[in-house]
């Protein structure tokens, strides 16, 4: 039983009841959670977590939510939203970034300090602790060139994982279990007059196809990941399989994949989950008749179970 008078006791940051899921996705679609919470810090969000496991209430933790997938049914449960950490120090080639730093600001803070390297991390996520869940590309490059250590609540404690540990636990699925609260990148420093040729893009697309459509759109990230190499094929992406197959562009219903990047789904108003995972499927189907490969999602359902139907979220 979740007590809201026992909530605002404990919690610093605003609470909300049944709140919209929608707006803090990039799809934009999806119904209610029961809880929204947004910890004023790290110490507010380990209390928040320990609250909802000690009871067994289902929750999960919310970044930019660009890969989130809800359904119009919402999630019974409790959402854990990363806003508010969103610090970021430097300290000459050390730079310190809390879970909620969105990928786009951390790149832009790094190059106005000149330095250089945060581009390889964390490819297709929003956040600093979105791209530690999901990595995509190769843990020991992406590790070995900028990613110092990383902050994690473990069985209740704070721990910071650093240097072998990182390279023995990180996959191409994230650290595992742990909730991320923070992580230190070692970066490389470049000279100012340089500048220009080292800012780097925000990985969300969004420009890209508001110019093609000349209005703003609900983007995705991006859908699939990128397959193992292939026997004699190396690098191949999840997109260039999605193009091969003639799938740009391709609609249901008020979604399509986009013009612009055929691994994001484009919601062009009203647009389902049910329009979004039917375009999924149509494109595992497709890409794996004509090259024998099983794409994998890179969405994450909510308010789906394992079997893709809506139920409790797992």
């Amino acid at each position: 039983m979740i007590s809201t008078q026992e909530l605002f006791r404990l919690i610093r940051g605003p609470i909300a009841v049944a709140e919209p899921l929608g707006p803090y996705t990039g799809l934009r679609i999806g119904g209610t959670a029961d809880f929204f919470i947004k910890p004023r810090d790290r110490g507010d969000l380990c209390r928040a977590f320990g609250y909802f496991k000690g009871r067994g209430f289902p929750f999960f933790i919310l970044g930019r939510g660009s890969r989130l997938l809800v359904h119009e049914g919402g999630f019974r449960g409790t959402v854990i939203a990363t806003h508010f950490l969103d610090r970021v120090v430097i300290d000459g080639d050390m730079v310190e970034a809390d879970a909620g730093v969105s990928l786009s600001t951390l790149a832009e803070r790094t190059s106005r300090a000149s330095l250089d390297g945060i581009g390889n991390f964390g490819a297709g996520a929003g956040t600093v602790g979105g791209a530690l869940c999901r990595i995509d590309g190769t843990p020991g490059r992406m590790s070995g060139e900028c990613l110092e250590w990383v902050d994690v609540l473990r069985n209740g404690r704070v721990r910071r994982l650093k240097n072998g540990e990182l390279q023995a636990g990180i996959s191409s699925r994230g650290i595992g279990a742990d909730v991320i609260l923070g992580a230190g990148f070692r970066l490389r420093r470049f000279s100012r007059r340089n500048r220009a040729h080292h800012a780097v893009n925000a990985d969300d697309g969004h420009q890209a196809d508001q110019a093609e459509t000349g209005r703003p759109t609900a983007l995705s990230g991006r859908v699939f990941m990128d397959p193992p190499s292939m026997p004699g094929v190396a690098g191949v992406r999840a997109g260039e399989l999605l193009d091969a197959c003639g799938l740009r562009g391709e609609r249901r219903g008020g979604a399509s994949f986009s013009e612009s990047e055929s691994n994001r789904i484009v919601n062009h108003g009203g647009a389902t989950s049910e329009d979004v995972l039917e375009l999924v499927s149509l494109a595992r189907e497709a890409v794996q008749r004509r090259f024998g490969v099983d794409l994998e999602l890179g969405l994450v359902l909510v308010g789906y179970n394992k079997s893709g139907n809506h139920g409790q979220f797992s």
